[in-house]
């Protein structure tokens, strides 16, 4: 019964954890995703690529999918899909670190902001967070990339009757989503390089914003 209470206690928190995290984001780049030149973009990157949510694809290893799809799809399709996979074992194992911290602080579900970058901090992964910033930047030009190129469309379209037989149909409709966000945007420059600038910026403030008690 302990374990089980300890675990739904652990699930809670990470609840709250990403709900925080969620609702800064989206306080954070309301202009982008209120600008209509990006609504499938951010719509794919605050709530696919930043979302709490749990990608079972993520079971579903780059070996297989390379096993399943040689020379059926565009390589970098799969490059692109092991970066996003990357990204978010990252993103839920830094989430899994700062709740075990919320619990060591004593820190519960009516967690406050100035209670969350304590606990950020508390981590002492600097140059984690940096990589974590730098990575989600680079999926979204990656992905840009691929939405100019043909070859991408015709292998997706080749390979979706076969991708839900084999059960690997939500990795094929999550690339087909991000190319149909970013195929209409020409320069994704403005984009990537606000979401940049706005992550380093927070960062750098949460690090540079000890209180007394932690000096």
């Amino acid at each position: 019964m302990a374990k089980s209470e300890n675990n739904n206690k652990f699930v809670n928190l990470k609840r709250t954890l990403q709900a925080l995290q969620s609702k800064r984001i989206n306080s954070t780049y309301k202009d982008l995703k209120e600008n209509p030149e990006y609504a499938k973009i951010g719509a794919f990157f605050f709530e696919k690529l930043y979302s709490p949510e749990d990608f079972s694809f993520r079971d579903a290893s780059i070996k297989k999918l390379q096993k399943i799809l040689k020379g059926k799809i565009y390589k970098g399709i799969i490059s692109a899909v092991s970066k996003v996979i990357e990204l978010h074992e990252l993103s839920d194992k830094l989430d899994n670190l700062m709740v075990q911290h919320m619990i060591k602080m004593k820190i519960g579900p009516e967690m406050d902001m100035d209670q969350y970058q304590r606990v950020y901090r508390s981590l002492n992964n600097y140059k984690q967070r940096i990589y974590q910033i730098k990575l989600s930047t680079d999926v979204t030009r990656t992905f840009h990339r691929l939405s100019k190129k043909w070859i991408v469309v015709l292998s997706l379209k080749t390979v979706h009757t076969a991708a839900h037989l084999l059960g690997i149909s939500k990795i094929i409709d999550f690339v087909y989503e991000a190319y149909e966000g970013f195929r209409a945007i020409k320069n994704i420059d403005y984009f990537v390089k606000t979401v940049e600038e706005r992550e380093l910026a927070w960062h750098e403030k949460i690090w540079s914003s000890k209180s007394s008690a932690e000096k």
